[in-house]
């Protein structure tokens, strides 16, 4: 009995401490050397009206933020003519982990090279929830829930941020201004996250927060997250000088205990149970 309820100490001091640190997290600072288009473990985004744009994962080694390598994402190519966006995201998001109830947010770290007229680039992070609202649009198919922060190419005074959805209020200002000289290029923090004590997404440029989506009805950051470069239209006009944007130190996470903290909580709980019904009989 005595070594049933050590085990059941165990345990539970594995998922006490393991829950204050061990929280779901990963992290990507594209320091893994690949070969292709992609990094590892990253693919193409989506377009849910057809054959996406596709973007380009070229890795750097004279531009970082931390470490020896940032990631150039590259507009490559597009289907249709119009097309001003291209983005990437990583496959192995756990749906679970992005829930609202644990708080689940996104950051990247994007080499902002300031305005360029008359074609220019602007880099974005995307996170698409879930579907929640019962509006279905005019033609019956809306569920256009993306949420995208960062800079525009088309309006180049400082960060916006939007929250699609059902009577949105488009792009909204950050009130951060970006680099206005591309002679002098910033390293800046996006941030999203989802809280779970009002249900909305908050925005963050360097740590501090600049806004609010105006929907509270969330209840997920959803596992589609990414990045995307955006540029003025057409593609073709571009020509081999393709636009693109840098980026690096790519993280997301949320406060659901990882795995083993969840092991060693259920280890406590069952051998603590085993102890108390033998101190019974």
């Amino acid at each position: 009995m005595r070594y049933v309820a050590i085990l059941a100490g165990i345990g539970l001091l594995l998922a006490v401490t393991g829950t204050a640190e061990a929280t779901y997290y990963v992290h990507d600072g594209f320091e893994t050397v690949w070969t292709g288009d992609y990094a590892p473990g990253w693919v193409n985004m989506e377009y849910r009206h057809g054959d996406p744009p596709i973007g380009q994962m070229m890795q750097q080694t004279a531009i970082a933020h931390s470490g020896t390598y940032g990631m150039k994402l590259i507009a490559d190519s597009v289907p249709q003519s119009w097309m001003w966006f291209a983005g990437v995201d990583p496959e192995s998001v756990s749906a679970v982990a992005m829930q609202k109830q644990y708080d689940p947010w996104i950051s990247a770290w994007y080499y902002d090279e300031g305005p360029a007229t008359p074609r220019a680039a602007a880099g974005q992070i995307t996170a698409v929830p879930s579907w929640v609202n019962g509006y279905t649009g005019p033609a019956g198919d809306e569920d256009w829930t993306d949420i995208q922060h960062g800079a525009r190419f088309n309006v180049q005074d400082e960060y916006y941020f939007v929250a699609a959805g059902e009577g949105h209020p488009g792009w909204q200002p950050t009130g951060v201004d970006r680099p206005l000289e591309t002679e002098d290029p910033e390293w800046v923090q996006l941030k999203m996250q989802l809280s779970s004590a009002d249900g909305k997404v908050h925005f963050y440029v360097n740590g501090d927060e600049v806004g609010q989506s105006y929907r509270d009805d969330y209840i997920d950051l959803g596992s589609e997250i990414g990045l995307y470069t955006m540029f003025t239209d057409p593609l073709s006009d571009w020509g081999s000088d393709k636009p693109y944007t840098i980026w690096d130190d790519f993280e997301y996470g949320s406060s659901i205990p990882e795995p083993v903290t969840m092991a060693g909580l259920m280890l406590g709980i069952g051998c603590l149970a085993r102890y108390v019904r033998r101190r019974k009989v």
